[in-house]
């Protein structure tokens, strides 16, 4: 069921909560959505209850980014499934999960692996360079151009605040760490709010070592999504607006 909001209302509620918190004048940030797509999240996607999750979200899009939109990327299981849906905005942000996600993107009901779509989220907004291409022609640019060559410190990315939604563990730890640890070691302006999605008591003990080990990223356990998405937007902000992502946004 989709969900529609007074986004002017929710905006306004947004902002009183960034005030209180002394954020004054909001930063502008870039916003990705990142949505799992694995078999066992179908049935919430299947029921709106993650499209709702992503219209909640649309205030924030209003608020920090540039573009007033949230970029959306989906993924499932290995690099091919890393997947840039698009834009949501004002305009178009009713039943989009459901119009451009369900049974549509690469990946759709496969397994769990985080560091693909990491990769190419870094890579959308300047903290990667560029992938390679691959067969013939990344051989023969290779041998005129050079190899893509590593991103030296505090390279010029845009600040970006990544909400990572999903509903289960993944399959590549090693390699998300050494995503995420790489991506600390350059500077990255680059913030990761894990939202971990369970209604069947289900713990998220990776996830929790994430916002434990890394500076800029944090972890939110949401047990019941359909009542997380009810909540009115100051209850919502105030779960998601923890004192370390407080402490990013005034540091932007």
């Amino acid at each position: 069921m989709s969900l529609q909001l007074n986004l002017e209302k929710s905006q306004a509620a947004l902002q009183l909560c960034l005030a209180k918190a002394g954020i004054v004048t909001p930063p502008k940030v870039d916003l990705a959505f990142v949505l799992d797509v694995s078999g066992s999240f179908e049935d919430e996607h299947r029921a709106g209850i993650t499209g709702q999750l992503l219209t909640r979200l649309v205030p924030w899009g209003l608020t920090f980014d540039p573009d007033q939109q949230l970029e959306v990327f989906t993924f499932s299981s290995g690099p091919q499934s890393a997947h840039a849906v698009g834009a949501v905005n004002a305009a178009n942000y009713l039943g989009y999960v459901e119009k451009h996600i369900v049974a549509l993107v690469p990946g759709w009901g496969g397994g769990t692996d985080y560091a693909p779509v990491l990769e190419s989220v870094l890579r959308s907004f300047g903290w990667l360079p560029a992938a390679p291409a691959s067969g013939m022609l990344g051989r023969v640019l290779a041998q005129f151009c050079g190899r893509p060559q590593k991103l030296p410190e505090n390279a010029p990315g845009r600040p970006t605040l990544v909400i990572f939604v999903t509903d289960g563990e993944n399959s590549d730890a090693a390699r998300t760490l050494e995503v995420l640890r790489a991506s600390q070691q350059r500077r990255d302006a680059v913030y990761f709010l894990f939202l971990g999605i369970s209604n069947q008591g289900s713990r998220f003990p990776f996830l929790a070592r994430l916002g434990q080990e890394f500076a800029n990223t944090a972890f939110l356990p949401i047990p019941h999504l359909a009542r997380f998405v009810s909540q009115d937007d100051t209850a919502l902000n105030q779960a998601l607006l923890g004192e370390e992502l407080l402490a990013w946004l005034r540091g932007v």
